[in-house]
C-alpha cells in the first residue's frame, strides 16, 4: 500500500511539472520573435519576397537560427526562435528531454553563424545570457546551449568544462539546401548534475549519397544504448 502510494504521488508531481512547463512554454510561444516566420522554410519565403540578401548579416544568423532548432530536434530538443533586436543574446528557448527525468530540462540558446573556429569568450557570452533570461528560464535550473558551425577548440572544451554555469556546446553543420548535421556534443559536469547523469553521446552510422560512404551524426544515448524521447531506437550504433 505504501510502495502504490509513492507511486502514486510521484506521477502526480510528474504531471504537474509537466503542465507547469508546457504552460510557461505556450507563454514563451506567444513572445516568439517575428509573426513573419516561424520555420525555416517560411524565413526563405519571406527573405525571396523581400529580397533580403542571403550575404547580409540578418539573413546568415536568421539562417543558421532555424537551421539549429530543425536539427536539434533529433536530440530531442523543443525549441522556438526569440531572436530579435532585444533578445539579450537568446536566439532560441525551449526544453531539452532526457530519460532520466520525468520532466524537460529548460535551455536557452544561442547559435555562433560564424565560419571561423570561435573562441572561450563565446563561453563567457554564453554565460551572460543568464540574466535577461524571459519569465520560466530564469534561476539556478536553465541549461545555457551555445551552437557553432565549427568544432570546439580546446580552449572552448576548457571553458566549457571550468563554467560554474550549466553549459552544453553543439556543432551543427550547414550541409545547405536547408539540411543540417550535428557533428560534435559536449556538456560540463553542472548539466549532469541537473538530470543529465546516465546520458550520453553515441555516433549515429548513416547511409551516405546513393550508398557510396556512410555519414556519421552525433545522437544521444541512455545508460549506453541508443535512445530517442518517444523510446524508439532511432538509429543503430553500428
Amino acid at each position: 500500500m505504501i510502495r502504490q502510494h509513492c507511486w502514486l504521488l510521484k506521477r502526480v508531481r510528474q504531471a504537474a511539472a509537466l503542465h507547469r512547463e508546457t504552460r510557461l512554454y505556450s507563454a514563451a510561444r506567444s513572445c516568439s520573435a517575428s509573426p513573419t516566420h516561424t520555420s525555416l522554410q517560411t524565413f526563405l519565403t519571406h527573405a525571396q519576397s523581400t529580397n533580403l540578401a542571403p550575404t547580409s548579416t540578418v539573413y546568415i544568423g536568421t539562417y543558421y537560427e532555424y537551421l539549429c532548432l530543425s536539427t536539434l530536434r533529433r536530440l530531442s530538443f523543443t525549441l522556438i526562435r526569440t531572436g530579435g533586436r532585444s533578445d539579450h543574446g537568446i536566439d532560441l528557448l525551449g526544453h531539452w528531454t532526457v530519460p532520466s527525468l520525468p520532466f524537460p530540462l529548460r535551455v536557452l540558446v544561442q547559435c555562433k553563424a560564424l565560419k571561423a573556429k570561435t573562441s572561450p569568450e563565446t563561453i563567457r557570452e554564453l554565460e551572460g545570457i543568464f540574466a535577461g533570461a524571459p519569465v520560466g528560464w530564469r534561476g539556478e535550473n536553465v541549461i545555457g546551449v551555445l551552437c557553432a558551425k565549427r568544432e570546439a577548440t580546446r580552449g572552448v572544451r576548457e571553458a566549457v568544462r571550468r563554467s560554474a554555469a550549466p553549459v552544453i556546446w553543439i556543432m551543427v553543420e550547414d550541409l545547405g539546401s536547408g539540411s543540417g548535421k550535428v557533428r560534435q556534443m559536449l556538456w560540463n559536469q553542472r548539466v549532469s548534475q541537473l538530470g543529465a547523469e546516465g546520458v550520453g553521446i553515441g555516433v549515429k552510422y548513416l547511409p551516405g549519397a546513393e550508398g557510396k560512404e556512410v555519414e556519421t551524426e552525433v545522437g544521444l544515448t541512455w545508460k549506453g544504448k541508443a535512445w530517442s524521447p518517444h523510446g524508439d531506437m532511432l538509429w543503430d550504433e553500428g
